[in-house]
C-alpha cells in the first residue's frame, strides 16, 4: 500500500522577504537540475535552469561550444544568468546553473548577493552518473579525469560562494537532499528576517 506524500508546505511561510532565487551551484553530474525540479514539485518553489534557457535560445550546448567556442558560450551564459537573477517572477525559485558558470567573474560577482547552495558529490558517484550522461563538452577525453581537474579548479570558488552545502554523494535519495535544502533555506531566511 502506498501512502500519499504530505501536502507541500508553503516555501514562504513564516519566512523573511525574498531576495531573489536560491541558486544551485556545483560540478557537472551533481544533480542540480534534478534537485531544482524536485524542489519545485515537492515544496512549491519556482524553477529555472540557465542551461535549459540557453538551449531554448541558442541550440544544444555541445554544438554551441563547437561553433562559437567556450568564451562566447560563457558570455551568453553570464548574460542569461544576469537576466534570470533580475527577473522578479523568479523570487522564491530554485535556479540551477551550469557547473562552470560561477567561474565567470561577472557571474561570481552576482552570486555574492544571492542565497547559494553548493551541491557536493564524490568522484565515485560521478563515475556512475557520467556513464549515463550525454555529451558534455567540458568532459572530452577521459571524463572522470577531466571532472577531477575541473573540480580542482572550481572547488574553492564553489565553497566560497556557498551559503548552504549539500551532500549529493552515494545513494542519498533526492527527497532527503531536497528536505535538507528546504530546511536550510528556511533557517537562513529566518536568520535574515530576525
Amino acid at each position: 500500500m502506498s501512502r500519499r506524500p504530505p501536502a507541500a508546505p508553503d516555501p514562504q511561510a513564516d519566512l523573511g522577504p525574498s531576495q531573489g532565487p536560491i541558486v544551485l551551484i556545483g560540478p557537472m553530474a551533481a544533480g542540480k537540475s534534478h534537485l531544482a525540479k524536485y524542489m519545485a514539485r515537492r515544496y512549491g518553489y519556482g524553477y529555472a535552469d540557465s542551461d535549459s534557457l540557453i538551449v531554448q535560445r541558442h541550440g544544444q550546448i555541445p554544438q554551441l561550444f563547437e561553433a562559437r567556442g567556450e568564451d562566447e558560450f560563457r558570455r551568453i551564459e553570464a548574460e542569461t544568468i544576469a537576466e534570470l537573477l533580475e527577473d522578479e517572477s523568479l523570487d522564491d525559485s530554485i535556479l540551477s546553473l551550469g557547473g562552470g558558470a560561477p567561474m565567470t567573474a561577472s557571474v561570481k560577482a552576482l552570486l555574492q548577493h544571492q542565497m547559494v547552495a553548493y551541491l557536493e558529490i564524490d568522484e565515485r558517484s560521478v563515475r556512475r552518473r557520467l556513464r549515463r550522461a550525454g555529451n558534455r563538452p567540458m568532459l572530452k577525453g577521459d571524463p572522470v579525469q577531466r571532472w577531477r581537474d575541473l573540480m580542482a579548479q572550481r572547488r574553492d570558488t564553489y565553497e566560497a560562494l556557498a551559503d548552504i552545502r549539500l551532500d549529493a554523494s552515494g545513494n542519498r535519495p533526492i527527497s532527503r537532499i531536497a528536505e535538507d535544502l528546504h530546511e536550510e533555506i528556511q533557517a537562513l531566511r529566518r536568520q535574515d528576517a530576525g
